[in-house]
């Protein structure tokens, strides 16, 4: 419970400019069961509820596979979206 109190603090100054020390949790709930979309109060937290929620990896990068191919400088970007 205490990792999603640190997420929802994250999640309000991200998006409503919130400061930590100005929120307070009043109750917290964890829902059970097959019913979780029903029960969840909020769309976005339905979608994210779902089975099989896939994110997109947006830091993945190919490294090389042998010391020798490695160079300290780049000369173009690295390709990011493999």
């Amino acid at each position: 419970m205490y990792d999603f109190i640190l997420i929802l603090d994250s999640e309000m100054s991200g998006r409503h400019k919130a400061q930590s020390e100005s929120l307070i949790v009043v109750r917290t709930t964890e829902i059970k069961g097959k019913n979780i979309e029903k029960d969840c109060r909020r769309a976005y937290t339905r979608q994210l509820v779902k089975d099989g929620v896939r994110f997109p990896v947006l830091q993945r990068r190919l490294r090389p596979h042998s010391k020798s191919l490695r160079t300290v400088f780049k000369a173009s970007r690295p390709n990011l979206f493999c």
